[in-house]
């Protein structure tokens, strides 16, 4: 499956930006609540997705099929590249979230949690993969090709932005093979919330600016919105008087 994804983003063309971004609202935020708490991947998905609301540019991919043509979605849809086992083996999946900017952080991190551990049959995801990566290689190619050309299979089991990281490792990720629109990474989070974050893109879809702007738009959306979020979720429920 890998090689053949990588085969297939030889076909997109890409231009990377990376810039140092600050974020202690969030990183403050997140460690005043106790553990397990959300997973930065979850945190830089829903700012992503936030940013992705007055950005256009970030919501379209590129198709070819009858014509050349841009298809927008309504809402980001992300993607988290992630490392689960698999028949004794690390495999790499993607855990798929349609309306990451509209949903709570903690229900985005329990759907992670449950890509990350749910047996293959009660992950529906996970088991079109599998499915696929069985068929016969000319075929997955085949198929690889009519869904970059059309676009619209990309969408349905897609997304428009996928974010992986490497940054508890103490590493970053600076280039993609992904066929997405949109490829974020970051690299380790310091003491004092600074992070360096890449953005991979089409180039056909947007332009350095757009892409400038979208890492501006992930900031401001992470210190508001998500920030905010995080500290509501450090203010215990409160129970109504007997």
């Amino acid at each position: 499956m890998i090689a053949d994804l990588s085969w297939a983003s030889l076909r997109v063309p890409r231009c990377t930006l990376t810039a140092r971004l600050a974020i202690p609202r969030a990183l403050a935020a997140r460690a005043a609540l106790p553990a397990p708490r959300p997973p930065w991947t979850i945190l830089f998905t829903k700012a992503f997705a936030l940013a992705a609301e007055s950005q256009p540019a970030l919501r379209r991919l590129h198709a070819t099929l009858p014509r050349p043509v841009l298809l927008e979605a309504p809402h980001a849809i992300g993607c988290i590249v992630l490392e689960r086992e698999h028949e004794g083996q690390a495999t790499l999946a993607l855990a798929r979230f349609t309306e990451p900017h509209a949903t709570p952080l903690a229900r985005l991190a329990a759907q992670l949690h449950h890509a990350k551990t749910a047996p293959p049959t009660e992950w529906r995801h996970f088991h079109r993969l599998l499915r696929f990566a069985r068929l016969p290689w000319p075929l997955r190619r085949l198929m690889l090709r009519w869904a970059l050309a059309s676009g619209t299979p990309l969408l349905r089991y897609g997304g428009t932005f996928a974010v992986s990281s490497l940054g508890s490792r103490q590493a970053a990720i600076v280039d993609s093979v992904s066929v997405l629109p949109c490829f974020l990474s970051y690299g380790p989070i310091g003491a004092d919330g600074g992070v360096e974050v890449f953005l991979s893109f089409d180039h056909r879809v947007m332009d350095g600016a757009d892409g400038a702007a979208a890492l501006e738009g992930l900031e401001l959306a992470m210190e508001s919105l998500v920030a905010a979020e995080l500290a509501g979720m450090a203010i215990p429920a409160l129970t109504p008087a007997e």
